[in-house]
């Protein structure tokens, strides 16, 4: 009997020896084993090699000390450029193309034709008041490109004289000058500097504009109204200049003259919504 216990206490040591060993090999010893535990199989919580791309890099053995990313990465991706919508205001003041125009109207079954005439020495002016919608796209080094387009009215058009072409059955009819609707269309490029509460830029822009000038005729108890078209090119020179009102929104001022004329001005104020936070420079 008690050379059976001797023999059953040395296969009871043999047996638990694996064991042992391989506890040793997983937990890396006593004071390492949590450590060792926590990279392999904790790395699925504290950024281990459990779940690829979610590790933590530290640039420090001083635990807290990471690679931090730019403020504002949140709301800035690479892939999608820097487009802002604009949309606001403007007044803007230019030489009248109404001189020396032709226009036609009807009056039952008599039509009529009739030229206008500014008959001042130096050039007349028309004063618009316009709604604008531009579009740009951020290039490099602060480089930008825009697409603009304008629409309103005339709110102080340059007056003209008509000298009537025509006359009808009952003599000429009564002209009388109304306002008028102005459309420009606009293609821009500019130079933009960013600070950290805005941006200053000087821009180019260059395009058409369309002015319907607008008529009233009476003709022997008849009214009817008439309009004549003119076209005419734009080039101007601007400076902007704008503020962050939040990481995708910012307010902003321009003013500008034209390269083509003299004593013509324009100025506005818009409102523009980002792809990017902070336009990407932050």
């Amino acid at each position: 009997m008690r050379r059976l216990a001797s023999i059953a206490a040395a296969l009871a040591a043999f047996a638990s020896s694996p064991s042992t060993h391989a506890e040793s090999c997983s937990g890396g010893g006593g004071g390492n084993g949590g450590g060792t535990h926590s990279g392999g199989g904790g790395g699925l919580f504290f950024g281990g090699a459990g779940l690829p791309g979610q590790r933590c890099e530290e640039t420090s053995d001083v635990v807290g000390y990471r690679q931090c990313t730019k403020f504002g990465a949140w709301g800035m991706n690479t892939r999608v450029p820097h487009l802002t919508i604009e949309g606001g205001v403007l007044v803007r003041q230019f030489v009248s193309r109404l001189d020396g125009q032709i226009g036609t109207f009807s009056h039952g079954s008599e039509s009529f034709s009739y030229r206008a005439i500014t008959g001042a020495p130096s050039r007349v002016l028309d004063t618009a008041v316009l709604s604008t919608l531009r579009a740009n796209i951020g290039l490099s080094h602060g480089l930008y490109a825009a697409a603009e387009v304008d629409l309103g009215g005339l709110a102080a058009p340059g007056r003209a004289a008509t000298e009537m072409m025509s006359s009808g059955v009952f003599g000429d009819p009564e002209l009388r000058q109304d306002g008028g609707f102005v459309v420009d269309s606009l293609a821009t490029v500019g130079l933009r500097s960013s600070g950290h509460a805005g941006s200053l830029a000087v821009e180019l822009s260059g395009g058409m504009r369309a002015v319907s000038y607008g008529f009233h005729s009476r003709y022997h108890d008849c009214v009817a109204a008439s309009s004549v078209l003119a076209y005419a090119p734009v080039a101007e020179a601007r400076a902007r200049g704008e503020l962050w009102l939040s990481p995708w929104l910012t307010a902003g001022v321009t003013v500008g003259t034209s390269v083509l004329e003299a004593r013509t001005w324009m100025g506005g104020l818009y409102l523009g919504v980002h792809t990017r936070a902070f336009g990407g420079g932050r």
